[in-house]
C-alpha cells in the first residue's frame, strides 16, 4: 500500500512535533502558549503547498525556523520576555539527597544565568546543548554560517561558565 502525500505529511510531522513543541515551549515559556504555538505551525505547514513543502531541503529545519519566528512575533506583539529553562534531572539512586540538592540548585544557577543571555546566544545554546542540533541544522534554523555557530557556542559556554564560577566562588 502505498502511502498518500498528505499521510507521508502527517508521519513526517508527527516526528518533529515534540522538537517543535520544545522549542516554543522554551521561548514562551507557557505550556499552553506552546501547544498552541506547534498546533500554529504545524497548521500553516498542513495549508501550505505540497509542492512548496517538498522543495525544502530538510523540512525540519524550515518547521524549526518557522516555529522559532512564529514564538519571535508573537513574544514581540506581548512585548514579554523569556525567563525560564526547565530542566530535569536524571537522578539515581544512589545520590544522596545532600548531592540532589546541590545539583538541583546548581542547574538552577546555570538556568538563570542562561535565561540572561541575548536571545541568539538562548537559542545557540538550546538547540545545541539541549535539542542536540548538529552545527549544520543551526546553521540552517538561524540563518547564519556554520563557523558563526561554532564561536557563538564556544563563547557562550566560556561566559556561563565563567559566570558560574563567580557565583559559586562569591556565594551569591
Amino acid at each position: 500500500m502505498q502511502l498518500t502525500a498528505d499521510q507521508q505529511f502527517l508521519d513526517q510531522i508527527q516526528s518533529m512535533r515534540d522538537k517543535i513543541f520544545r522549542i516554543t515551549k522554551r521561548i514562551l515559556i507557557s505550556r499552553e502558549e506552546a501547544e498552541d504555538a506547534t498546533q500554529d505551525v504545524i497548521v500553516k505547514l498542513w495549508q501550505m503547498d505540497p509542492e512548496k513543502r517538498n522543495s525544502f531541503k530538510s523540512l525540519e529545519a524550515y518547521s524549526m525556523t518557522m516555529a522559532k519566528n512564529y514564538c519571535l512575533d508573537r513574544l514581540k506583539s506581548k512585548q514579554a520576555q523569556v525567563s525560564s529553562l526547565n530542566d530535569h534531572i536524571s537522578s539515581e539512586k544512589s545520590r544522596s539527597l545532600q548531592k540532589q540538592v546541590e545539583v538541583t540548585n546548581d542547574l538552577d544557577w546555570v538556568a538563570k544565568i542562561i535565561d540572561r543571555l541575548p536571545e541568539k546566544e538562548r537559542m545557540i545554546i538550546q538547540l545545541r546543548e539541549i535539542e542536540q542540533y548538529d552545527f549544520d541544522q543551526i546553521s540552517k534554523i538561524l540563518g547564519i554560517p556554520e563557523v558563526t555557530v561554532r564561536v557563538y557556542l564556544s563563547r557562550v559556554r566560556k561566559k556561563i561558565k565563567k559566570q558560574f564560577l563567580e557565583i559559586q566562588s562569591h556565594g551569591i
